[in-house]
Formats: structure tokens, C-alpha cells, sequence
């Protein structure tokens, strides 16, 4: 993937420069309306995966990387999400690459997943790529709220999907993002779950 400098005028130099100084992240948990997408027949996982990465691949701010100590974004960031196994309590991480028509990116999702699903080394398909965003799907759990600390390092957000609920005909599932404010703000994630409305109603 290609890295974009940010231009010397980047709004957010600034305020960059002072998160990084002074490290700090946080997260945010929203339920968000999976209706739509219950109902629309596709596989829930990965449909929901695609959405997530669809979403990210139109927001810079949450594609935020550095390289050398310059401030930039990846061009296009792919997916890496974990496969469960329950015989041990364990799970994997896959990452698969990007496309944004989902039925080329679910073709590539389920060949990585027959190919490397049951294998329960941590990384069975090799060391995720840099520019990848993290998302798990827990569904054991519906949560209020969740909270990762991936340290003062890490730029991209990671995001976590919990159990899926029902009433009066509507699902919801939680969904959390961690941000490192170094890399956006809080009107960067209210504009993800913004975006990602709108995604998820396709």
C-alpha cells in the first residue's frame, strides 16, 4: 500500500504533535443498526467486516500512520478480523485483502478462511500487513462499553462487534472503536458511525 504524507498545512499538525508528547487514547462504544443487514442475506460476518473497512477506506483520519516521524495515511487499509476455535478457547488472526465490491472481497474472505480457519497457530496466513485495521466480533458478549490499550504507537483504530440483540423488529449490535487521539478526534468517530450508518443500510 502507498503512504500519503500529510501536507504542511494538515489542520491537525498541531494538535498531532501534542498527542504524541502526551499519549493518550480512548474509546467509544455505540450500538448501531444491523437491520438491514440481517435481512439482506449476506453472510453476517464478513458483510459486517466489509462495511467496517468500506467505512475507514473513505475516512483518512482513521487510516493514520507514521513513517520515519512523518505524520500520513495509508491510500487503502485492508482487513484483519480472528476465527474462533472452540475445541480450545483459542482463536486466529486472518487478515484478507480489500476490495470495495463485496462480492470479490467475500470470494478472497472465504478462501483465506477454508485455507487457514482451522489452523490454530496465532497467525497462520503470516504476520497481518501495516496496514491493516483490527476487528473482532465477540458474540458472547453485548457490551455498554469495551476498552483496548494497544499502546502510544499504534494509529489505527481497532474495533470490536459484540452480540446482536432484537426488539420491535430492530437489530443492534454493540460496536466499540479505540482511537489514539494523536490520529483523530471525536468528531472522526462520531463521522465513522455516521458513514457507517449509511453503509450498513446497503
Amino acid at each position: 500500500m502507498i503512504f500519503c504524507p500529510f501536507p504542511a498545512d494538515w489542520p491537525r499538525r498541531e494538535a498531532y504533535a501534542h498527542y504524541r508528547r502526551n499519549p493518550c487514547s480512548y474509546s467509544v462504544t455505540q450500538r448501531v443498526d444491523v437491520t438491514a443487514l440481517r435481512r439482506s442475506g449476506r453472510p453476517f460476518a464478513p458483510a459486517l467486516i466489509h462495511a467496517v473497512c468500506r467505512t475507514v477506506n473513505r475516512l483518512p483520519a482513521l487510516r493514520m500512520t507514521e513513517q520515519g516521524g512523518v505524520p500520513g495515511y495509508w491510500d487503502e487499509v485492508c482487513p484483519a478480523y480472528t476465527v474462533f476455535h472452540p475445541s480450545t478457547g483459542t482463536f486466529s488472526v486472518l487478515w484478507t485483502d480489500y476490495s470495495p465490491d463485496f462480492a470479490d472481497f467475500l470470494t478472497q474472505y472465504r478462501a483465506d478462511v477454508e485455507r487457514y480457519g482451522d489452523d490454530p497457530a496465532f497467525f497462520p496466513k503470516g504476520p497481518a500487513p501495516a496496514h491493516v485495521v483490527n476487528l473482532s466480533i465477540a458474540p458472547w458478549l453485548d457490551f455498554a462499553a469495551f476498552n483496548l490499550d494497544y499502546g502510544r504507537d499504534y494509529l489505527l483504530p481497532v474495533f470490536t462487534a459484540g452480540r446482536f440483540s432484537e426488539e420491535a423488529g430492530q437489530v443492534t449490535l454493540p460496536l466499540a472503536v479505540q482511537a489514539n487521539h494523536a490520529a483523530c478526534d471525536g468528531w472522526h468517530v462520531a463521522e465513522f458511525f455516521r458513514v457507517l450508518g449509511k453503509e450498513l443500510e446497503r
